[in-house]
């Protein structure tokens, strides 16, 4: 292979993706070796009554919302009693992968996140191509979203690659004026992850721009998404019997429930004070207040429909009072904001500044991917 292939970035792409999956695989397994018997209270009824993995290098991605997944994926929405909180793209295509498996959820699930990983990779270098010009910023964006301390999300059984891999779709056919492309994938966002809905407003947005300059084909992009929406919510009105306020009472019973923007950091602050799960409102603090910041930058400095989408995520996130944690997974919550990676790019010019974004990242990975491993709770 040349010097001219091997410098391509599609190949520097499959190299960071080949490299960051050799080490969550490798760290995963090792951590649980090195913690081998411990489950939290209560481990069987987190199990939903899916088969226990006894692989030593899947057992550490068998945990938390993957059992959900797991759980929806072989019985329905019928498998516990808040399942209707989980939309159906990601357990859809799971349970129907799953014969290639011999029947795992658990691998079919891992199969989708890290197919949609790498395509998360490949995208967020197109979409930071388009806003900077150049391969060196646009692959150290790849590197940033890669090496993030919730990154491993993106390779477990959840549905954070699929919906991010989604989202990272619909706005680059925005850019691309592509409409009906871009409200499909829309679309298929919101099926995956509930914050998906608010690609509306992106879309709305880019719709009304074109519409000034003589185009109104941009509306058919916000058609689309709606009728990939009301599509499901009929179905499961008619065809499973449940109406879609259904979706609302299962956030309430996960212990859930919404309430104005900004009183779960007040909570959060309150409980450090008073001495209970301070470590971990500490750190839920901590990413809370942080992308509150690199929200309103990104607002400032990115075109603006990386603002609507960031802004109206941040306002969901800070509108969801959880429990038993007021800002509960707001960790894995935040990395869905992906063009802060934009703007660690434009900072990461400076190798000082590099190399910091780098040094917090690696520490961040090692942590939160070991305490995941181990049937801690990260998000």
């Amino acid at each position: 292979m040349n010097t001219a292939h091997k410098n391509h970035p599609l190949i520097r792409i499959i190299l960071v993706f080949l490299v960051v999956e050799a080490f969550l695989l490798t760290w995963a397994w090792g951590m649980r070796r090195l913690v081998p018997n411990y489950y939290p209270e209560g481990a069987i009824e987190l199990y939903k009554g899916v088969a226990q993995q006894t692989n030593p290098w899947l057992e550490p991605w068998q945990r938390w919302d993957t059992l959900h997944y797991q759980a929806i994926a072989e019985r329905g929405y019928t498998a516990f009693d808040t399942a209707y909180f989980t939309p159906p793209l990601y357990p859809l295509l799971m349970g129907w992968l799953a014969p290639i498996f011999g029947g795992n959820t658990l691998v079919s699930g891992l199969f989708i996140s890290n197919l949609a990983f790498l395509g998360c990779l490949l995208m967020i270098y197109k979409l930071a191509f388009l806003e900077f010009g150049e391969e060196t910023s646009a692959m150290r964006t790849v590197v940033y979203l890669a090496a993030y301390p919730a990154a491993f999300f993106l390779a477990a059984a959840y549905n954070e690659s699929l919906f991010l891999l989604a989202v990272m779709l619909c706005l680059y056919f925005i850019r691309k004026e592509s409409w009906l492309v871009a409200g499909l994938f829309a679309g298929l966002a919101a099926l995956t992850r509930i914050p998906g809905i608010f690609l509306a407003l992106p879309l709305g947005y880019a719709a009304w721009q074109a519409w000034k300059k003589g185009s109104r084909r941009g509306w058919l992009a916000l058609g689309v998404m709606g009728l990939e929406l009301a599509g499901y919510y009929l179905y499961q009105w008619i065809g499973l019997g449940q109406l879609p306020t259904t979706n609302l009472e299962a956030l309430n019973q996960r212990g859930g429930y919404l309430t104005l923007p900004g009183l779960n950091i007040l909570e959060a602050a309150r409980r450090i004070s008073i001495g209970q799960l301070v470590g971990e409102n500490s750190l839920e603090l901590l990413f809370t207040l942080a992308f509150i910041v690199f929200t309103i930058l990104i607002w400032k400095k990115l075109p603006r429909m990386y603002g609507l989408y960031a802004a109206s995520l941040m306002l969901f996130f800070l509108a969801r009072m959880g429990s038993p944690q007021p800002l509960i997974s707001v960790v894995r919550y935040t990395f869905e904001i992906f063009p802060v990676f934009f703007l660690f790019a434009r900072w990461g010019g400076r190798p000082a500044i590099h190399r910091l974004i780098l040094y917090l990242s690696w520490v961040g990975l090692l942590y939160f991917s070991a305490q995941f491993a181990i049937w801690g709770w990260i998000g």
